[in-house]
């Protein structure tokens, strides 16, 4: 089994793998917004913010946020996007830290109120690793608080290039629909899980999630952009 940890912290901040249009997380948002009291904002934590800009747009669209990520490059090049509290209980600020790991980060500003984690899950390494994770941000988010998640959806009935991976890797892996990224040049960068959307749902439950909701969505892959692919996008709420 690889050492996600290291995978993450060695790789190119500035070529981690993240989608620039977020339509579900906007609708998502807005609908939080919509329901939650006017004050004091909304602290949102982004876990595996890499360079943050994500993050930036959440601040700037009203939310205190809170990055988190494994990869010091990518915490070191999101702190120039920072901002300090221009009002009482609102800032954005980036901290390096890793949700994968048994015993999470210490997380100075929690509980939060809503906590967004795109793609996240499925490229952080095993199983335990992604119970973790799940168990983290639970811990995280105030009783009743929203998590975002989106992850990598089973690709084989749309993509044969991915049913080829799922079976060339297996023996690597260990699990079905697990397989090493790599690049270019055929070097592995990390490893990655494809879920369905019954497996994603039982693994939020697992974790103290209710309220769950998973809409999938057949699009482009992050690092194939001419292959298509499957994505899930769950909603869902920390039990009270």
């Amino acid at each position: 089994m690889r050492d996600a940890c290291e995978d993450w912290r060695r790789f190119d901040a500035q070529k981690i793998p993240s989608k620039a249009s977020t339509p579900q997380l906007d609708r998502f948002l807005a609908a939080v917004r919509a329901i939650a009291p006017p004050s004091p904002p909304l602290a949102l934590l982004d876990v595996g913010c890499g360079t943050g800009r994500l993050g930036r747009r959440l601040y700037d669209q009203g939310f205190s946020v809170l990055g988190v990520d494994v990869n010091p490059d990518a915490v070191r090049a999101a702190q120039g996007l920072a901002v300090p509290a221009a009002a009482p209980g609102r800032s954005l600020r980036f901290v390096e830290g890793d949700f994968a790991a048994d015993h999470g980060p210490q997380v100075a500003q929690g509980p939060f109120d809503v906590v967004v984690c795109q793609l996240v899950l499925s490229i952080i390494g095993g199983a335990r690793q992604r119970t973790n994770l799940l168990r983290h941000v639970r811990e995280n988010l105030r009783p009743g608080g929203w998590l975002y998640m989106s992850a990598s959806g089973v690709s084989d009935t749309v993509n044969a290039g991915y049913a080829r991976l799922y079976a060339d890797d297996i023996h690597l892996t260990g699990e079905r629909h697990s397989y090493l990224s790599r690049n270019e040049q055929g070097e592995v960068l990390y490893m990655t899980h494809h879920f369905t959307a019954a497996e994603l749902v039982q693994q939020l439950e697992a974790a103290g999630f209710g309220e769950i909701s998973v809409t999938t969505e057949k699009e482009v892959s992050s690092r194939r952009p001419d292959e298509a692919a499957y994505f899930h996008y769950a909603k869902c709420r920390a039990g009270r």
